[in-house]
């Protein structure tokens, strides 16, 4: 009888698929993912060329937990005078939500601006655009309809309901922009996905299945003392009636190669889902960087544990699980500073703050 009325909960989650994918996954290691955050901040690694994934496994006591993953690579490329002249970038993402999946393939492309004096000043600037393509799919073939019961139990009979089973596949195309903007200690950035709000229901009909516009806004600080560098962040999302505030901080310790996370999120339209997370991320191969002066790590792994404290609660949903990796990679090594003809930089870069 569990299994008839976890089965029975599922149906009425994909009879609810407009919902579910009305709203974009969240990733609370978004260092591990900065393109699905932003697509903005495509080419603002530490070096040429960024390698980044982050998968999630979240709420672990469902009978079907959602699994998400996003991953990707964003390249910089650069004049012979070191200034910027082009950032690319591709972006997959995945989700499994009960029977439903998407596959998202995207392609950014942009372009960072600095002043052009001998020196650069402290302001830096990065636009970028995205395309791509997603494929929806609902999974029939485990549903459980009314008329394969009896007072018995499941019959094992095929069902004659006709629920997914003409309309069971979507695809469509989104696009999204966004910019990032740095000066002195400080760093703001914007992004708006699904500017051209996609339908993706299944029976194509607009009112069942338009995705809401997502507003992003995220604003950085990096504070730095004699052993340690705090980088507190604050991000805001709104998309449909949905509105998801996450404030916290990255604390990286100078003598060792660890790095710890600290957020809080409150999730207001998803049940005003509310969460505690912490992370860890251990870093290793301290090299040279085309984009300071100084020496860091261009490996790093990241593990963070989110707790529902409020709607639906820990004991519920025992939590959700983030694993992310990410690698800088040099392709050009007489590169130092782009945007800068000297190669001297005042301003900061993107990835400083992460």
């Amino acid at each position: 009888m569990k299994t008839i009325k976890r089965l029975c909960v599922s149906v009425i989650c994909v009879l609810a698929a407009g919902n579910l994918f009305a709203q974009d996954p969240l990733f609370t290691q978004f260092n591990f993912t900065p393109t699905y955050l932003n697509p903005s901040l495509a080419g603002t690694g530490r070096n040429n060329l960024r390698l980044s994934a982050v998968t999630k496994v979240q709420w672990f006591n469902l009978y079907k937990p959602y699994k998400y993953f996003s991953g990707g690579a964003d390249l910089s490329i650069y004049d012979d005078y070191q200034r910027n002249i082009l950032n690319l970038g591709l972006n997959v993402n995945h989700s499994s939500r009960g029977y439903l999946s998407n596959t998202g393939i995207n392609g950014i492309v942009g372009r960072s601006f600095g002043t052009s004096n001998e020196d650069c000043s402290k302001w830096f600037l990065s636009l970028a655009l995205q395309a791509g393509i997603n494929f929806s799919r609902v999974n029939p073939d485990q549903f459980l309809f009314i008329d394969q019961l009896d007072q018995t139990g499941i019959t094992g009979n095929a069902s004659q309901v006709d629920l997914f089973k003409t309309f069971n596949s979507k695809s469509y195309f989104d696009f999204a922009s966004g910019f990032v903007f740095t000066y002195s200690d400080f760093m703001l950035g914007g992004a708006v996905h699904h500017l051209n709000q996609p339908n993706a229901s299944f029976n194509g009909k607009p009112e069942d299945g338009k995705i809401p516009r997502k507003v992003t806004g995220h604003l950085s600080y990096r504070y730095e003392t004699q052993t340690l560098t705090i980088k507190p962040t604050v991000i805001g999302q709104v998309q449909g009636n949905t509105n998801v505030f996450t404030v916290g901080a990255l604390i990286d310790y100078y003598e060792f190669p660890i790095e710890f996370g600290l957020w809080y999120r409150n999730a207001v339209g998803l049940a005003n889902n509310n969460a505690f997370c912490v992370g860890v991320t251990w870093k290793w191969g301290e090299a040279k960087t085309v984009t300071s002066r100084t020496k860091e790590y261009s490996n790093r792994i990241g593990l963070s544990y989110d707790a529902d404290i409020i709607r639906p609660g820990l004991n519920t949903t025992h939590g959700s699980l983030e694993f992310g990796i990410q690698k800088d990679v040099i392709i050009n090594n007489n590169n130092y500073c782009p945007t800068s003809t000297t190669g001297i930089c005042n301003y900061r870069f993107p990835w400083e703050f992460f």
